[in-house]
């Protein structure tokens, strides 16, 4: 047993020897001296931000199908179909809204009269009724029933004119 610890103490004690950190002393001087030299790539100042506005609410959005323009037919005037909606009336809260983003949460039955529950996308949720008006293409609500309302937009094509579309809401679960 002591011969292993003497062992051990005459190797311990050779790693404690001068080593040779030449080399190891030489390149930290030159590290060090090239620390206080200036910095070979300097950061350019970035520009002034300038904010954009955007210009393209009131476009087709790219996710909504495209009506087919055939070149062969002439365009239509937009005031002479009876299917033209009323420009007079006061447009509702929820006309601001594309019907994509809304979504039925609800429905009641108050007296004899079925209540839809709309949630916009932000905001709170809004009672809504047949004959009611919502969606940005003049959507008429139709008919309320427990588990979904029926909404009758009016669409116009350069092609065809003033039409009408109907478009169904189902209950969220």
């Amino acid at each position: 047993m002591k011969r292993i610890l003497s062992l051990l103490c005459a190797v311990g004690l050779v790693g404690c020897s001068d080593p040779q950190l030449e080399q190891l002393d030489q390149a930290l001087v030159e590290i060090r001296r090239s620390a206080d030299a200036p910095a070979a790539d300097v950061v350019k100042t970035l520009p002034a931000y300038q904010s954009l506005d955007y210009r393209y609410d009131d476009t087709r959005s790219p996710f909504l199908a495209a009506e087919r323009v055939r070149s062969d037919e002439a365009p239509v005037e937009q005031q002479i179909s009876p299917l033209a909606p009323t420009q007079q009336r006061t447009p509702e809260p929820l006309e601001s809204f594309q019907l994509q983003t809304l979504r039925l949460v609800g429905t009641l039955r108050m007296g004899d009269q079925q209540v839809a529950l709309i949630a916009p996308p932000e905001g709170d949720v809004v009672s809504v009724r047949e004959g009611n008006y919502l969606g940005t293409n003049h959507g008429l609500i139709h008919h309320v029933s427990p588990q979904e309302i029926i909404i009758v937009e009016r669409v116009f094509s350069p092609q065809r004119g003033w039409q009408e579309r109907q478009i169904t809401l189902t209950l969220e679960e």
